[in-house]
């Protein structure tokens, strides 16, 4: 089961974000000021997710109760499990189709009631769970009838299976739309807000029974200690009913697992060369152990340099967090892939090049869907803008409404909102890793960067070009200033359409002082109201909508403003597509083909003259 949207209304700072999408490759990223926001965020949907009450301050005043709608996509057989075998077939069947006929796609929503002051469960509140969709709720109640199910059943077969289907049409009962919004709660997604405390893994950890019988872990830092178990792959039962040797085994095999993977993240040293290691073990308590009777078993941790074989509480706040983090991602990736790890300010108290760590242990986790907050530029891939959602307040004052803007219209943000991805911009000019002294070109939006690395890409061109967005076409003459003051070479590509016509005309002036060879040389305006126009219709509809069958007469960019198309998506699959070689240059039409290669050397042109 997948998210692909959210919103949020009357959740604390938040009144309503509008739709706002889960990134498509399943890491979303939430930038913006303190106060903006977006703690709100994962708040809310952890409690959508995981059928958390509403508290207090999750209501914002004079407003209704909070509602949290997230869209999805799923199957028949992810839920199917959850409905009894006293239904109706009929409304199973017709439930079957209709999931195919939407492919799986489905609005869910979270709303509360308040409950009466003197409910006996004590609650404040009702969550009531519905799929917004009134064809279903049509076809559900179309397909209840059951009249005809007891007259068909009275005609056919013989006497024992009239009474046994008679018996199981007594007891069937109708579904409802409520019945499919629990399905989805119940076997959708759940959230897991991660938390620092929870996570820590303990220098010693108790075992006990249970009421079953089974051992199983017991105090403070119990998650950790269990995640680590799991990731060596170690069960307690058998672990404890192995002789001494069989033990050792089983633990030096689970410890060399947990080091091997965590040294694939963790790329930190200790001095000169030395890396972390990870180890349990299982002890057992003397006659003289406080409080614990004899004999009785734990775990015991290591965290090794190589040099100091310490407990986990003698090692750095940085360190135990990452192992924290690391535990936890991890452990769940064994169990299920039908998560969404919500994350507040992942790797606060880490190193830059520890932050870089943490970002490669989110992108190792293909199958997860992950959300987290930052301010750290470390935490921002410069070529992942579309994973971006810039939360910040409508107005100055504090109690002004939040609002969410997404990664195809991030020029609509503040400065201050931006900075983490100005300032990652800087950062990797330090690194050496996106801005270089030369071949620099500067585009309005991700859209452009996307499109142009494509057509390097099927071209085959060699021309070397590090393409640079800047956010936004009103940020496009800043950034030119900035690369001046750092002595950098560059060229600037914007659309030709108003906004786009307006920075060239501004730039002509302040920047070529109207010399026509600087700007024949600096400044490019493409062919279009915007770099979808390059393509010709058909090959727009079939290599960047993948929709054979959407009609239009107006321009591709202008078609995309109207249809709310994401600029960034569409072109970053185009991307992707290209670099799989599900698209060749010999599949695009010759009038697209022409304007690529137009495009692509009327840059490299100026490219050569920098």
């Amino acid at each position: 089961m997948k998210l692909l949207e959210f919103r949020i209304t009357n959740f604390r700072s938040i009144k309503d974000t509008g739709w706002c999408p889960f990134s498509n490759d399943g890491v979303t990223v939430l930038i913006g000021q303190n106060e903006s926001g977006k703690s709100s965020i994962l708040a809310a949907l952890a409690k959508s997710l995981n059928g958390v009450d509403l508290e207090e301050d999750d209501i914002r005043t004079n407003a209704d109760l909070p509602i949290i709608s997230i869209r999805l996509q799923t199957t028949y057989d992810e839920i199917k499990s959850a409905f009894e075998e006293a239904r109706s077939l009929e409304q199973l069947e017709a439930l079957e189709k209709h999931i195919r006929r939407v492919k799986g796609r489905f609005e869910y929503q979270t709303t509360w009631e308040m409950n009466p002051t003197n409910n006996p469960k004590g609650s404040r509140f009702t969550t009531t769970r519905t799929v917004l969709d009134p064809t279903l709720d049509a076809i559900l109640l179309s397909a209840w009838n059951p009249e005809r199910i007891t007259s068909s059943t009275e005609e056919e077969g013989s006497s024992t299976e009239q009474e046994n289907d008679q018996e199981h049409n007594e007891s069937t009962t109708e579904l409802k739309n409520a019945d499919v919004g629990n399905a989805i709660y119940l076997f959708g997604p759940i959230s897991i807000l991660f938390e620092e405390q929870t996570g820590l893994l303990p220098n010693r950890i108790n075992i006990a029974k249970n009421k079953q019988g089974a051992h199983e872990l017991t105090g403070d830092g119990k998650q950790a200690a269990a995640n680590y178990l799991a990731i060596a792959g170690i069960d307690l039962d058998n672990l404890l009913s192995q002789d001494i040797r069989s033990r050792e085994s089983i633990l030096s095999r689970g410890n060399q697992k947990v080091t091997s993977d965590f040294a694939t993240f963790w790329n930190q040293t200790i001095g000169k060369r030395d890396k972390l290691s990870l180890k349990c073990d299982l002890r057992f308590y003397e006659n003289d152990a406080s409080g614990m009777p004899a004999g009785s078993p734990y775990l015991i941790f290591w965290i090794s340099d190589g040099q100091n074989h310490l407990f986990p509480k003698q090692r750095s706040t940085g360190v135990r967090w990452f192992l924290s983090f690391y535990l936890q991602l991890k452990a769940s990736d064994e169990e299920t892939s039908s998560t969404l790890f919500l994350l507040d300010e992942p790797g606060a108290n880490l190193h830059s090049k520890a932050q870089s760590d943490v970002l490669h242990l989110i992108n190792k986790l293909p199958d997860k869907q992950i959300m987290y907050s930052t301010h750290s530029p470390h935490m921002i891939e410069y070529d992942k803008l579309y994973r971006v959602l810039a939360v910040q307040r409508a107005g100055d004052e504090e109690d002004t409404p939040t609002t969410v803007i997404h990664a195809h219209r991030l020029g609509g943000a503040s400065r201050d909102t931006l900075s983490p991805i100005l300032t990652a911009m800087g950062a990797d000019l330090s690194q050496q890793e996106v801005i270089r002294k030369k071949n620099n070109v500067i585009l309005e939006e991700m859209s452009g960067f996307y499109y142009l690395k494509a057509f390097w890409k099927l071209t085959e061109q060699t021309q070397e070009s590090h393409f640079i967005a800047a956010t936004g076409v009103n940020n496009v003459e800043l950034l030119a200033n900035m690369f001046l003051g750092w002595g950098l070479e560059f060229i600037v590509v914007v659309d030709d359409d108003q906004a786009g016509r307006s920075v060239y005309n501004s730039m002509k002036k302040n920047l070529c002082g109207d010399d026509e060879e600087a700007v024949r040389a600096r400044l490019l305006r493409i062919d279009g109201k915007g770099i979808e126009d390059i393509f010709s219709g058909e090959d727009f509809r079939n290599f960047v909508l993948d929709d054979e069958e959407a009609k239009f007469k107006i321009d591709n960019s202008q078609y995309i403003k109207e249809m709310k198309q994401s600029k960034t998506l569409l072109a970053y699959q185009f991307l992707l597509n290209v670099e799989k070689r599900n698209i060749t240059f010999d599949k695009l039409s010759n009038q697209t083909q022409r304007k690529i290669e137009h495009l692509v050397g009327e840059i490299c042109s100026r490219l050569a003259i920098c």
